[in-house]
């Protein structure tokens, strides 16, 4: 009886507390509202030890949506059914560590477009709120590189 009490609360902890973890990890948000049916957002990362949550926050106030003229003739081609972003923000812990930023649109089921760049040196010795420029501007890129293949001619969805 007493092994059942303190193995199986244990384990009966582990799963709970690792079925939280994953699903907060997992979820996707809705921004760009005002665009059409907006886009759902998947945010994945760590960021040198702060909980994935603030992580989140940071990336829901930062991203870009698409704004100009071109950059909404382009999301007008893929926005049915909602394009979905995923977010990768990558900060090892540890002094000196270089970080990145990705951002990858989907639509349809199928990639559409992707930009990587290296968190910027304030980025990579503060909090995560210093990251806030690297992804507007990361994904200020992303719409304005969609709109010029658009405006080229080339399909949306490649």
């Amino acid at each position: 009886m007493k092994w059942t009490l303190r193995y199986g609360l244990a384990i009966l902890m582990t799963f709970g507390v690792a079925g939280c973890s994953a699903h907060a990890e997992t979820g996707t948000d809705e921004i760009c509202k005002t665009v059409e049916h907006g886009v759902r957002l998947h945010v994945d990362g760590v960021y040198g030890g702060y909980p994935h949550s603030v992580l989140r926050d940071v990336v829901l106030e930062s991203v870009s949506c698409p704004s100009g003229q071109a950059e909404m003739r382009a999301f007008d081609a893929i926005a049915v059914p909602p394009p979905h972003m995923r977010i990768a923000v990558m900060r090892p812990t540890g002094q000196g560590q270089q970080g990145s930023v990705s951002v990858m649109l989907f639509s349809q089921g199928h990639f559409v477009i992707g930009e990587r760049m290296a968190l910027s040196p304030f980025s990579r010795s503060q909090s995560p709120f210093s990251v806030k420029a690297d992804i507007n501007l990361a994904t200020a890129r992303l719409w304005d590189d969609l709109a010029a293949r658009v405006a080229q001619g080339k399909p949306a969805i490649p």
